[in-house]
């Protein structure tokens, strides 16, 4: 047993003396060894939160959004696709949903406009907004400030701040501007009786793939978008950015193999002349 520590004595001897002739390449190593570590670890941590976050996010968005496409593309919704869903077994709740995206030339920012659900605890009264806490930091906006905006009839618009969302939030809502419906027509010139898409709410999520073929047969002009569809697409846009990083870092994970196999290998042939 006495032996064996002094073994050991020997060799943490031997380690703080080896240290100690090379301070500068150790502690350089030491460095190079905690940035690399640290880069790996934030990668990881920060697309882990992100994920983490989208689908807290996403576990309050509609169980089924329904969008007319022509051409392949996109296109607004009339009401009467209300009437064409009619009472499907399992829906909810079904609702035509106001969105858009506005461009603002003169604070060179991009807005996402949209009108809250029937039943959102925030509101917008006609001639009012309430909007994300970045859109408030950038444009030095406060609860009752006015903000300007041109319609896309060149007509401008004036409205007044009556909420501004938490920073907790700021995820979905940094950019995010939300108007009553009459507001949101007159501003985009939105034609009536059309609408962006429509939102579903089903009471079994086991029925959420009936439903969607269901949807198919009724307006097969239409495609259908389920929540767990989201919530892939978006974890395939973290791991494909994740693995962007990681690729641009490999070099210094290579370097790091490199210099941790320098320092297993054993003694250098300054070190053994000097033993």
């Amino acid at each position: 047993m006495r032996t064996w520590i002094e073994k050991q004595k020997y060799l943490i001897d031997f380690t703080l003396s080896s240290l100690a002739r090379r301070k500068v390449k150790n502690l350089g190593l030491l460095l190079i060894y905690t940035a690399i570590v640290f880069l790996l670890a934030s990668v990881m941590l920060f697309t882990h939160a992100l994920r983490r976050d989208a689908a807290q996010v996403l576990a309050h968005s509609p169980d089924v959004i329904v969008q007319r496409m022509v051409a392949g593309r996109h296109d607004l919704m009339p009401a009467s696709y209300l009437d064409k869903i009619g009472n499907l077994r399992g829906v909810q709740k079904k609702e035509g949903r106001l969105w858009g995206y506005y461009y603002d030339p003169l604070r060179k920012a991009n807005y996402t406009v949209m009108v809250p659900p029937a039943d959102a605890a925030t509101m917008a009264a006609p001639g009012s907004i309430a909007v994300g806490a970045a859109v408030a930091r950038g444009l030095g906006l406060t609860v009752n400030a006015q903000m300007f905006f041109q319609g896309y009839s060149g007509k401008p618009f004036s409205f007044t701040v009556t909420n501004i969302f938490p920073h907790e939030s700021q995820l979905v809502t940094a950019d995010l501007v939300l108007m009553s419906e009459p507001d949101f027509r007159t501003f985009f010139d939105y034609p009536a009786g059309q609408y962006t898409d429509i939102a579903l709410s089903v009471a079994n999520p086991l029925e959420l793939r009936n439903i969607a073929a269901k949807l198919a047969g009724r307006l097969p002009d239409s495609r259908t978008i389920l929540r767990e569809e989201m919530l892939r697409t978006y974890e395939s846009i973290f791991n494909w950015r994740e693995g962007i990083v990681l690729v641009l870092l490999s070099g210094a994970v290579l370097a790091f193999a490199i210099f941790a196999l320098e320092k297993a290998s054993g003694l250098s042939a300054d070190e053994k002349r000097c033993f």
